[in-house]
């Protein structure tokens, strides 16, 4: 049998001393609790014969804590921080439960995210849905979602992991600069072009050294490269003919089917990395987020 009922002190007078101690004074206290001066002055006074002991030196214009207060002030600011958090984690869980967030690239967010979500939501028309953009490795980002599918690892201690589909790398160009390489076309002969490359903190992104390392077997000579931050802004900028730029697979392919890019035949480089989906570990998945990741799979696996 609980004694919390015969132990545990009136909850509002509780609140009122918390902002008792921390404002030495009960007229700033009462303003921040939207409270007459006499309603705090009066729960402190019911606290303290609750307790037995004086929890306050008054003064003209303000007040001190005494030894006691203190002892106490420490537990009730610990229990009254973790109970308005739990509270706070209960509300928002009732706001978001026709909710889902989806951290995805752009890139990967055209291509796969969009056409799924279509799906979802003409079956789910309840569901709010917000689709982050980000392009930092999935264990650096500071984005809170339930759903992120995103080019990544395997294993990871903050997500589990889903795998969704292999990618190939291979270079794409304009229609116009494709005309000017030679034939047939090489790893090496292609370091005489401009190269469009793509600068992200990711040791599972292709660049133009990596790319070439693993097809040509050497150590590349890169020359003339052009860096950007952004894939989408790379690709564009291939479209317009200023250079040569690396594809992934699943994410150029819009753009070669619409003829703003081609493939450069010849070379590729297989298995060049996973389109994992990523559910965080430390919270229950969201069922939206699961019911997303089932249809995009069957998608994946019907293309």
């Amino acid at each position: 049998m609980s004694d919390f009922g015969r132990l545990l002190p009136p909850l509002a007078a509780l609140v009122s001393f918390e902002a008792a101690f921390r404002h030495r004074n009960f007229t700033r206290a009462a303003e921040e609790l939207f409270m007459s001066q006499a309603s705090v002055s009066r729960r402190i006074r019911e606290l303290e014969t609750d307790l037995g002991v004086i929890l306050f030196e008054r003064h003209r214009h303000d007040v001190t804590p005494t030894a006691e207060a203190e002892v106490f002030a420490a537990s009730v600011r610990l229990s009254l921080r973790e109970l308005s958090s739990t509270a706070n984690q209960l509300r928002q869980a009732a706001v978001d439960a026709d909710s889902l967030t989806i951290l995805s690239s752009l890139s990967l967010a055209s291509v796969f995210v969009a056409p799924v979500l279509g799906d979802l939501q003409r079956a789910r028309p309840e569901l709010n849905v917000r689709v982050v953009s980000a392009c930092e490795a999935i264990e650096t980002t500071s984005e809170v979602f339930d759903l992120a599918i995103q080019y990544g690892p395997s294993q990871s201690s903050l997500y589990r992991v889903e795998f969704i589909a292999e990618e190939e790398v291979y270079p794409v160009c304009s229609p116009t600069f494709a005309a000017q390489l030679p034939t047939p076309v090489t790893a090496a002969g292609l370091t005489r072009f401009p190269l469009l490359d793509v600068d992200y903190d990711d040791p599972g992104w292709a660049t133009w050294r990596s790319f070439l390392a693993s097809t040509d077997g050497g150590e590349p000579e890169v020359g003339n490269a052009m860096v950007f931050t952004s894939y989408r802004v790379c690709l564009d900028f291939a479209e317009r003919a200023e250079g040569l730029a690396l594809g992934w697979e699943r994410s150029v392919r819009p753009r070669l089917d619409a003829g703003a890019l081609v493939r450069v035949s010849g070379v590729t480089l297989s298995n060049a990395g996973l389109i994992n989906a990523y559910l965080p570990k430390h919270v229950a998945p969201n069922p939206y987020a699961l019911e997303f990741l089932a249809l995009l799979k069957s998608t994946v696996a019907i293309a």
